[in-house]
């Protein structure tokens, strides 16, 4: 497994990329990003609405952060670790985070494991296996 840098507020974070890809450029395709709206929506079970539409392009990664981190700063603590639960975020993402830069650093990793699951589901989707949702 390869490791890739992904800043959050300037600060390096590494993170395992199965196959040594970058994942947040991959917002940048309009079906990556909708889908990766939608899984937040699903997995924080945000009303509709709730999160607003992101633009294409580079900063898309950092709009769904920013998105994401009142959600979090909102939620009492119990609620916020069943978030988490739902979404997926691997306890030692949740250590590290709260240690470098507490909830906006939480919040990239929320929007970063919503974007591994969506192309999980697209990869296997793609192969013909598997259910198409994570």
């Amino acid at each position: 497994i390869r490791r890739r840098t992904v800043l959050f507020h300037d600060r390096p974070m590494e993170l395992s990329v199965p196959g040594g890809e970058g994942l947040v450029p991959r917002l940048s395709e309009e079906q990556v990003l909708r889908a990766t709206e939608e899984q937040l929506r699903k997995d924080l079970a945000l009303p509709s609405g709730t999160l607003r539409p992101v633009e294409l392009g580079d900063g898309a990664f950092e709009d769904l952060r920013a998105q994401v981190l009142p959600l979090l700063e909102e939620m009492p603590a119990h609620d916020r670790q069943v978030a988490l639960y739902r979404v997926d975020v691997p306890e030692s993402w949740t250590r590290e985070a709260m240690a470098m830069g507490g909830l906006p650093e939480l919040a990239g990793r929320v929007v970063l494991r919503a974007l591994q699951k969506v192309l999980t589901r697209m990869r296997f989707s793609s192969l013909g296996g598997g259910t198409g949702t994570p």
